[in-house]
């Protein structure tokens, strides 16, 4: 009897541990981990834009916000087609008193005015199911838009492959079979200490730290398309981050709707067709122009390892991003600092989420390894928050005799972010140094380098404890994380 209990939980444990292997190691599903052709961008078909929020000269708190302003814009006067990728899209505050700004409800307000003033445009709206929380909780937006005849789809998570190695192939196993229901919850709701309460299944599901984490925006404008990437969500918690997004005009766009179609596919979902789009004449090409291709999950880290080992003596490197953590990234920094290139670096203290406080894992981690393998060559501020978050995911590549680049977009420099566990979306621009878009975010890089209320010294939040180095390692490595 002793032995076939042996034999069944051996496999049992067989089966769970293959069931993880496939599951982490899985093929993508089809259209993911993308890289676009290259596209000619003119000058005046690129912007970048940005939302700052910093210290005035009067101590007080000042917000300048430039990218959902935009996006609304375009949803007022768009005719015939809007499509939404957005991660986060709720009310929900956490522990903060108020957001700074109702994002959600003014999305969803303009979405549905523009399905009443113009009944024959088409709207797609793709997010992720943290904001149902994971089914467990009715979205007043989301059902507010499929009443007004939005297409709203939620990403299927489970075609994904899964980062958490340690707990999801339990869940694979025993937990995923049960579903999840609206109805019955008796645990407090994760993100709002006043909504409903949720089951445990929206907890166990919420453990898989997994995400389609996608930021992106199309809509058609005077007979042309519009396409945002962008760093940040609309979200009422997030809603005085500080973040970033390129703007781009034309046939591109065209990239960011083929992009997202194939997540409706794999969900379960459709995209309305893009068939009335005729592509406008293309412009003569100068040499100020920019050369831009679409990169998604895995494809963005390649164009981000391949940018910095081409940075040598005298190339400048400016990071502005939320989580840095990733082991390639942080080793190919280290690389080029050898080989004499000028690294400068801008992170978020992580010390601040919706109300609730942070421990400072996994930047000020990543900041001591930097500093320690480079002989403090590469050199880190801080942006120093007040309860916001430093939020905003973008690289500048400035080379000696060579064009710039650029890599903007949704991605964290982190496993999750960057080795095809979540979905993610970047832009990655090529362009003369004298390119508008290539100086305006060199503009704002340097202005939060230098400008007092932006960033602050690496030694106001440097820490070297041992353990949460070691944990900041482990939860790296095994995907046991949020980042």
């Amino acid at each position: 009897m002793a032995k076939h209990i042996r034999n069944i939980i051996l496999l049992l444990l067989v089966f769970i541990i293959a069931n993880g292997l496939y599951h982490s190691l899985k093929a993508n599903p089809p259209g993911t981990n993308y890289e676009s052709p290259e596209y000619s961008i003119a000058p005046d078909d690129i912007d970048f834009l940005c939302d700052l929020t910093y210290t005035g000269v009067d101590g007080k708190s000042v917000s300048e916000q430039e990218i959902f302003d935009r996006m609304f814009y375009l949803i007022d006067r768009a005719e015939r087609y809007i499509l939404i990728d957005m991660f986060l899209f709720n009310t929900y505050v956490g522990k903060a008193e108020k957001p700074y700004r109702n994002l959600a409800d003014e999305l969803t307000r303009r979405l549905i005015k523009s399905k009443q003033d113009r009944p024959g445009i088409m709207i797609d709206l793709i997010t992720d199911p943290i904001n149902s929380i994971y089914y467990g909780a009715e979205s007043k937006e989301l059902d507010s838009l499929k009443k007004a005849g939005v297409n709203v789809i939620q990403t299927n998570l489970r075609s994904l492959r899964d980062s958490n190695m340690i707990y999801s192939p339990l869940w694979r196993a025993f937990i995923q079979w049960f579903g999840n229901s609206y109805k019955g919850g008796l645990f407090p709701n994760p993100f709002s200490d006043t909504g409903k309460r949720v089951t445990l299944r929206s907890y166990l599901e919420m453990l898989n730290f997994k995400a389609n984490h996608r930021k992106v925006f199309v809509a058609d404008h005077k007979e042309d398309l519009r396409g945002i990437v962008t760093s940040a969500n609309l979200h009422d918690g997030s809603s005085a981050y500080s973040n970033v997004a390129f703007e781009i005009a034309g046939p591109f766009a065209v990239e960011f709707y083929n992009a997202e179609k194939a997540v409706a596919q794999f969900s379960g979902g459709r995209l309305s067709p893009l068939d009335f789009y005729i592509p406008p004449e293309k412009k003569k090409e100068a040499g100020d122009h920019a050369r831009v291709r679409l990169i998604t999950e895995e494809k963005i880290e390649d164009a981000l390892l391949d940018s910095i080992d081409q940075a040598g003596n005298g190339d400048m490197i400016s990071i502005g991003v939320f989580y840095l953590s990733d082991r390639e990234i942080i080793d190919s920094l280290i690389n080029a600092s050898e080989r004499k290139a000028i690294i400068r670096i801008v992170l978020d203290p992580n010390k601040d989420a919706f109300g609730r406080e942070k421990n400072g894992i996994p930047n000020r981690q990543t900041a001591g390894k930097l500093l320690a393998g480079s002989g403090k060559k590469i050199r880190i501020r801080w942006y120093d928050t007040r309860g916001e978050q430093y939020h905003s995911k973008f690289a500048l590549f400035e080379y000696k005799g060579r064009a710039s680049r650029v890599i903007l977009g949704s991605a964290n420099f982190t496993r999750r972010n960057l080795d095809n566990y979540n979905l993610e979306m970047n832009v990655s621009l090529t362009a003369p140094s004298n390119n508008r878009a290539v100086m305006e975010i060199k503009g704002y890089f340097e202005r939060i380098w230098n400008g007092e209320g932006y960033t602050a010294d690496y030694t106001k939040y440097e820490e070297d404890s041992f353990f949460k180095a070691l944990f900041a390692l482990l939860f790296e490595t095994t995907g046991t994380s949020t980042f």
